[in-house]
C-alpha cells in the first residue's frame, strides 16, 4: 500500500481514499527566530480530512481503501510507513496521526544580520520611505540649543542679592527695623 499511496501523496499533494477520507500535504512557510539568529526551514505536514458522506466514490485507490478499511475493522489501526497511522475507535471514527518530518531533512540555518553602514538602503519610518543615509544625516544635524532658563534665573538671583547687599551696606542692618507694618 505504501508504494502506491506515498508517491501519489508526495507528488500530487493530495490522495483521496474513497470511503475513508483524503490525505493532504499542507505547506508551512519558513520561520525566522531572531533570538537565536536562525531560519527554520519550510515544512509540510500531512492532514487527514474524514469523508463525511457514506457514498463511496471510485478512483485508483478504491481497492486499497477497501483493504485499509478491512485492516482498520480487524486490528483497529494501520501504519503506513513514512506517512502515519490510521486508527479506528469504538464509535467507528477514523483518526490519522501523521509521522513528523525527520529533522535531518528540515534543519535550521544560521542567519546573522549584516549591517553595511557605507551602502545605502531604503527604510520605512512611520509611513514614509527614506534611506539610511538620510536618517543618519537627520540624526547628525546640530541639535537645537537646550533651554538655558536656569542661567537667567541664577543671573537674576545674583543681581537681587547684589542690590540687597548694596542696600544693607548703605543703610545698615537696622534699616529693616524702621519699616512700619
Amino acid at each position: 500500500m505504501y508504494q502506491i499511496i506515498a508517491p501519489t501523496l508526495f507528488l500530487n499533494k493530495i490522495c483521496r481514499l474513497p470511503g475513508i477520507g483524503t490525505l493532504v500535504m499542507v505547506p508551512h512557510s519558513a520561520e525566522t527566530d531572531f533570538v537565536i539568529s536562525q531560519i527554520k526551514s519550510p515544512v509540510e505536514t500531512i492532514d487527514f480530512i474524514v469523508e463525511d458522506n457514506d457514498e463511496k466514490g471510485f478512483n485508483e485507490f478504491s481497492a486499497i481503501s477497501e483493504l485499509l478499511q478491512k485492516n482498520l475493522d480487524e486490528n483497529g489501526s494501520f501504519l503506513l510507513k513514512g506517512i502515519g497511522t490510521f486508527t479506528k475507535n469504538m464509535m467507528g471514527e477514523i483518526r490519522f496521526l501523521p509521522i513528523p518530518a525527520d529533522p535531518m531533512f528540515t534543519f535550521s540555518v544560521t542567519a546573522e544580520r549584516v549591517v553595511r553602514p557605507v551602502s545605502s538602503h531604503t527604510l520605512l519610518v512611520g509611513d514614509q520611505q527614506t534611506t539610511n543615509v538620510e536618517m543618519r544625516e537627520y540624526f547628525n544635524e546640530k541639535q537645537p540649543s537646550k533651554d538655558r532658563w536656569w542661567v537667567w534665573a541664577i543671573a537674576l538671583a545674583a543681581a537681587g542679592i547684589a542690590v540687597l547687599a548694596v542696600y544693607l551696606y548703605q543703610h545698615g542692618v537696622g534699616a529693616f527695623g524702621n519699616v512700619a507694618y
